[in-house]
Formats: C-alpha cells, sequence, structure tokens
C-alpha cells in the first residue's frame, strides 16, 4: 500500500482511537488538511496485481495492513507542545492512583512533568520604584527565600536582575529544588513579600 498523509489532528485520533477499524484517506474537504477517516475502507494506490490501477474504476478495497505513516507537517518534527497535549490525553499526565485531582491541588501537573530533584527557575517582579538601595533589598530577600527554602546554597544559584521601566524589577533566581511541594512553598513566600506584584 502506498504513503498515507496525516494532518496532526488525524494524528492525535490515531493515537487517542488505536483499536479504529478505518483508515486515513486523502479528502479535498478536510478543515485540517489533506486527510479525513473513511471507517473500514481505504483508497488504494495499487491494486493486487501492482499495476497501479484499480481493479474495477471506482472499486472501494479492504484495508490493508501494513502501510506508512508519514505526517504533512513541512517535514519538522512534531512540537513539544503538540506531544504534551497529546500524552495529557492519554492520561500519561494523570497522578497516581488515589490522589486528589482537583483545583485545590497543587503541584501534579509539575509532578507529571519534571524530575526532581531539578534546576527550577522563579521570576518575580516587585515594586522597587527606582530606588537602588530597594532594588538590592528586593534582591537579597528574594534569594534568601528560595535559598532557605529549596536548601540550595545561596553562592550556587544563578540570579538575573532586570530593570523593568522606571519603577519595577525583574529578578529571576535558579536554584536546585527536590518536589513540587518545595516549588509552591517558594511561590507563596514570593507573594507574600510587599513589593512582590507578579510572580511566574
Amino acid at each position: 500500500m502506498g504513503n498515507i498523509r496525516l494532518s496532526h489532528a488525524a494524528l492525535v485520533a490515531l493515537l487517542l482511537c488505536p483499536r479504529l477499524s478505518g483508515a486515513f484517506v486523502t479528502s479535498p474537504h478536510d478543515r485540517f488538511g489533506p486527510v479525513a477517516f473513511r471507517p473500514g475502507v481505504a483508497e488504494m494506490s495499487a491494486n493486487a496485481d501492482g499495476d497501479g490501477e484499480p481493479d474495477v474504476a471506482g472499486e472501494e478495497a479492504p484495508v490493508i495492513a501494513q502501510s506508512v505513516v508519514r505526517i504533512d507537517d513541512g517535514g519538522s518534527d512534531l512540537t513539544d507542545r503538540f506531544k504534551y497535549k497529546v500524552n495529557a490525553l492519554m492520561g500519561t499526565f494523570d497522578p497516581p492512583g488515589g490522589s486528589a485531582d482537583d483545583e485545590n491541588q497543587n503541584g501534579n501537573i509539575l509532578n507529571a512533568m519534571m524530575t526532581f530533584p531539578t534546576q527550577y527557575a522563579f521570576n518575580v517582579v516587585g515594586k522597587t520604584g527606582g530606588d537602588d538601595a530597594a532594588k538590592e533589598s528586593y534582591v537579597e530577600t528574594v534569594k534568601g527565600i528560595i535559598a532557605s527554602s529549596s536548601g540550595d546554597d545561596e553562592r550556587a544559584m544563578e540570579c538575573r536582575v532586570t530593570p523593568r521601566g522606571a519603577k519595577f524589577t525583574r529578578v529571576s533566581v535558579t536554584a536546585m529544588v527536590g518536589s513540587a511541594a518545595v516549588i509552591n512553598t517558594i511561590y507563596d513566600e514570593l507573594a507574600a513579600l510587599e513589593m512582590t506584584v507578579m510572580r511566574y
């Protein structure tokens, strides 16, 4: 059987429903690209005697198990964002059985996507009012909170300070963290600072 070209939407459907007994075939009416789904039949690129012509005009042949699936995305690899979406839809990132998974839980996504311990970049923006002394005090306070909560050595942490206009300062600190709970604790402590206006 010849090559079959799949759009991203068709690939997701195929990945999520591996037991589908159908075939993906070209169609000019597919809004996601040159692919559509027809249960049970496929347009064949060659017939049984291999001459490339159908045995009977317009005849639909049964699906042959051997085929090559190619994604028509210009030859590039699938993006990480697309892979994360497919894995999420397949349940790969679901928390372990018996764990609570609702809006009141913190860290389920981080635990699923990261392997701890790991380097993590904390970013906060503080209203320093253009005062250099206030800026230095804020930076040292942020570094102290992250060092004390993560257990990482303050000298080993990477810190970048960037002015955001005349009144605000962005502080980015990369530190070694042991769990998603530590990340959440640090963000809560940074949010409690009076000068902090944003954390991400």
